[in-house]
């Protein structure tokens, strides 16, 4: 019944909402709804990106929220959000919209190493379109891994050592990887 509570106020301040501020905030609430509210999150999410009508700059807003959303299957929905249509890793605020975004997430942390994994796929598949952006935007968020606890930590730097054994690496992407390997 909360839950219930929450989507309906969260959706009334979406619909309200006369400028973009106020309808993030209500859109950002929205799409960390779970069980009950969820339907009310559905909604949201398709009327937000309807009513971009392709403006690539709410778009990219679109998908920041969608992948910083504070869900148990985020890892997942993230994994979809890549495959979305309008994703693409030769657009770079496209391509920080959603990795960075996810990197921002607890989910990205998630002791099983999933969310390490998914980075280092994605940075071995943008370096190959843009290696700017996978080392100076994306790999920054293994360059802290001496910070985390012992797993979490091995598992980062699992990453950059993976990154750095690619036969293929850019120049840009090696330098951040050896970098976050000192």
């Amino acid at each position: 019944e909360e839950q219930i509570e929450a989507a309906k106020i969260a959706t009334a301040q979406f619909e309200a909402a006369s400028g973009m501020t106020d309808k993030l905030a209500a859109f950002n609430c929205l799409v960390s709804m779970s069980g009950e509210g969820s339907s009310a999150r559905d909604a949201a999410i398709q009327k937000f990106y309807d009513d971009a009508n392709g403006d690539p700059l709410v778009i990219d807003k679109w998908f920041a929220c969608l992948a910083s959303a504070d869900l148990p299957d985020l890892l997942d929905r993230v994994v979809k959000l890549t495959n979305h249509p309008d994703f693409t890793l030769k657009v770079p605020n496209r391509c920080r919209a959603v990795i960075l975004s996810f990197t921002a997430s607890a989910a990205f942390h998630d002791d099983n190493g999933k969310g390490y994994e998914f980075l280092g796929d994605m940075l071995e598949k943008i370096d190959k379109v843009n290696s700017r952006v996978s080392a100076r935007t994306t790999a920054g968020s293994f360059l802290s891994w001496k910070r985390y606890n012992e797993k979490r930590a091995s598992m980062m730097k699992a990453q950059l050592e993976r990154l750095k054994a690619m036969p293929t690496i850019s120049n840009d992407l090696l330098e951040i990887v050896m970098k976050g390997l000192k």
